[in-house]
């Protein structure tokens, strides 16, 4: 689908590189594709340039500061972020840019929308996570949260559009911002149709030593750090597990999974790995795990690695979250939130029962058909064709 009036956009990104990100790659390659001119403003990681071009998509990097994952660094780090982000869209408006499309977290980038709202030009506010909650899954309720919840409710006003992954966060967004329901379009999170494994590939018998896999990110509300006690329950006594990703939390889960003798040898880290590469991972494993917990922020996101998970035709055990359910359908077990023993016996039942994994990754395989990034790309391209409305 090709754009009635193509546009120049200038999207902004704090939290990830580009195009590590698979949300904002999706997205800006989609309006590329549909004849708008993008760009990418985003942090510098290792070895990337500072200008390139990258499928159609023009990507200007600044250098980020990494100062740990404590509360002073990480209010340093938005900072410096700010300033490098701010001076980038003023000077991407001054070459006529007509969109700012920022992407959370952080909420805070609201500034930049406010310099294009005063020269005329619009604003679109891409909702990945819920901020406030995200802080506070980080480091409790502090003198921060009321600043996040703050910003979240001036970058849902300051928006001209409002994207959200998902429909518990289109709801708090609507509720929050006090927003029209045509202001905000939910536009989901998902793998591309290429990407979708042919059919299951199931490892016959009783599984004596299940491989099990988990992707996505190291931080404390993603519950890694429950990973070595997982293995040690005795459903899962002789599991193998490959971790895949990179976070706050890795040296912790390493030191974790050192400690404990009954570990030893039984699980890899990779650390992060380009998208392209976690396909092949997934094929590798028997039994894909999330442990996310149970928590506010946890029950309204929508969690890549379960639609990946699925892709892959591999049967998936996690918690019975909102969004979580919402995504799986049938095409995982989910286990009550808290009840770690529950999350492992189903892993154990998985692996004892050749017929089970079968039909879980069976149903998973046909979910991950309506989930595909290929769906949800004409509401985003329908949402660009609004913001003259």
């Amino acid at each position: 689908m090709v754009s009635e009036r193509a546009v120049r956009i200038a999207m902004a990104l704090e939290n990830q590189p580009y195009p590590r990100d698979v949300r904002v790659r999706a997205e800006a390659e989609a309006l590329a594709r549909a004849g708008h001119d993008v760009t990418v403003l985003a942090p510098r990681a290792r070895g990337e340039a500072r200008r390139e071009r990258v499928d159609g998509v023009a990507v200007r990097r600044f250098r980020a500061l990494d100062a740990g994952h404590g509360r002073a660094g990480f209010v340093a780090e938005y900072a410096i972020a700010h300033v490098a982000l701010v001076r980038l869209v003023a000077c991407e408006l001054a070459r006529g840019a007509d969109v700012v499309h920022l992407h959370n977290p952080p909420d805070t980038l609201f500034v930049a929308g406010l310099l294009a709202r005063a020269v005329g030009r619009r604003v679109v506010f891409d909702q990945h996570d819920l901020f406030p909650e995200l802080l506070e899954s980080r480091f409790g309720p502090s003198p921060l949260s009321p600043v996040a919840r703050a910003a979240q409710w001036a970058a849902l006003c300051t928006a001209t559009v409002v994207l959200a992954t998902n429909r518990s966060q289109r709801e708090l967004a609507l509720a929050r911002g006090r927003l029209e329901p045509d202001a905000v379009v939910v536009v989901r999170n998902g793998p591309a149709r290429a990407t979708l494994a042919d059919a299951p590939a199931v490892r016959p018998g009783t599984l004596a030593r299940p491989r099990l896999v988990y992707v996505g990110e190291l931080g404390p509300q993603d519950g890694v750090l429950d990973l070595p006690d997982l293995l040690d329950r005795p459903p899962l006594a002789a599991a193998e597990l490959t971790v895949v990703g990179d976070g706050a939390c890795r040296r912790e889960l390493e030191d974790a999974v050192a400690a404990r003798a009954s570990l030893a040898g039984r699980v890899r880290f990779t650390g992060r790995v380009p998208h392209a590469r976690v396909p092949a991972l997934l094929a590798d494993a028997d039994i894909a795990v999330d442990p996310a917990p149970g928590t506010a922020l946890n029950h309204r996101s929508t969690m890549i690695k379960i639609a990946e998970y699925l892709a892959a035709g591999l049967p998936a055990v996690a918690y019975d979250l909102i969004e979580t359910r919402r995504t799986a359908g049938d095409g995982a077990l989910l286990a009550a939130p808290g009840e770690p023993a529950a999350l492992a016996d189903l892993a154990g039942r998985l692996a004892g029962d050749e017929a089970l994994r079968r039909a879980v990754a069976v149903r998973g395989r046909a979910r991950a058909e309506e989930l595909v990034w290929e769906r949800s790309e004409p509401a985003l391209l329908a949402a660009y064709e609004r913001l003259d409305g």
